[in-house]
């Protein structure tokens, strides 16, 4: 008899959302099933084998600056073995940058008919730049096309573990002063199963 492995087995979904600051109603919407890198194993054993620190702590709101409002957004490509690197390298973008979000409130998990299901929020703050210094306004032309989320060793964001990576097709949220910008994600823990 052999026991599923569970960390081959994670899925889930992510959600970008644009909702006014007036009255919390959604504007747009984009979500997409997730694609779980290989950061996680790192993260979750460590979290297993009693190290806190390497808990989920914060979410990379991915933006970029557009020409013209009206341009579409290049979305980049990847693979589950991508990390850090990727952030690091866009330090040196013309146009692209993030925001580092800690997770907004405590997360909740709930019983599904097939694992349990961890659920995680945050809301880009007001800030008008990025990690790596670029703006990040409406006159700038700035627009989130994706995201991830990460688990935040020490709090040092060199130290950062990519769990997961997101662009839902088409995303394109523009900042503007009257809305908020929001990130979801749901990670599902399957219930293990017995093959023989």
């Amino acid at each position: 008899m052999i026991l599923n492995d569970v960390m081959t087995k994670f899925k889930g979904f992510s959600a970008i959302f644009s909702m006014r600051k007036e009255d919390n109603v959604l504007t747009k919407l984009f979500f997409r099933h997730n694609e779980i890198m290989n950061g996680s194993a790192l993260a979750t054993a460590k979290l297993w084998g009693g190290y806190a620190n390497y808990k989920v702590g914060a979410m990379y709101f991915e933006f970029q600056n557009l020409a013209a409002p009206g341009d579409t957004p290049a979305y980049p490509s990847f693979v589950p073995s991508d990390g850090i690197e990727y952030y690091t390298g866009l330090q040196y973008s013309p146009n692209t940058d993030f925001l580092r979000v800690p997770i907004l409130v405590g997360p909740s998990v709930a019983g599904t008919a097939s694992g349990e299901l961890l659920t995680l929020y945050a809301i880009a703050p007001d800030s008008d730049v990025g990690f790596w210094g670029k703006d990040f306004t409406g006159a700038a032309n700035s627009v989130v096309i994706g995201g991830a989320l990460v688990a935040t060793v020490d709090s040092v964001q060199s130290n950062d573990i990519i769990m997961c990576r997101n662009y839902p097709p088409n995303t394109k949220i523009p900042k503007t002063s009257g809305e908020q910008i929001g990130m979801s994600w749901n990670v599902e823990f399957p219930y293990p199963q017995i093959e023989s």
